[in-house]
């Protein structure tokens, strides 16, 4: 805002709620929101090497068929990790910054919630019955992610 203005800081802030967190709460929460995106990249990592390495632990039934081919499941995570690194890119500079991360988290959840659902919808839940322990365990692994993206939305919005 022009230097001369009317608008005292209190009042700034009560108008632009999204545009940052309080530095008060930021230096209260950074380290713990900091651990848990250190945390989510991880598992992501970990999870995208597992599915390429050993792909047949991805969405395999007991009857030894496979939910996707390996051409859809080798487009569908290339789709995903290029979604994930302009995804984790924008969260980092909005946490780094301290610009728009109320909304960067928001955004955030919704992703990642419409990507586990659209899971859920198309190939899990036709062939829940049938899903091989590790199947259910990648599955699994999917919603520990989003339980962090959920503490650090609740952390940002107290």
């Amino acid at each position: 805002m022009v230097d001369n203005s009317k608008v005292s800081q209190e009042e700034l802030q009560a108008l632009l709620p999204q545009y940052e967190v309080s530095p008060q709460k930021m230096s209260r929460i950074e380290k713990r929101i900091r651990n848990r995106m250190v945390a989510i990249v991880v598992i992501w990592i970990v999870r995208i090497i597992f599915v390429s390495f050993y792909p047949e632990y991805h969405m395999f039934t007991r009857a030894e068929t496979q939910l996707l081919s390996s051409a859809t499941v080798d487009n569908l995570l290339l789709i995903r990790v290029s979604l994930l690194v302009v995804g984790v890119c924008i969260y980092c500079a909005s946490f780094y910054y301290n610009k728009y991360f109320r909304t960067a988290n928001v955004v955030a959840l919704i992703i990642v919630c419409c990507i586990i659902w659209s899971d859920m919808e198309v190939y899990i839940l036709s062939s829940i019955g049938d899903l091989t322990i590790p199947s259910l365990g990648m599955i699994m692994i999917r919603f520990i992610p989003l339980t962090l993206l959920v503490l650090n939305y609740i952390d940002v919005r107290k």
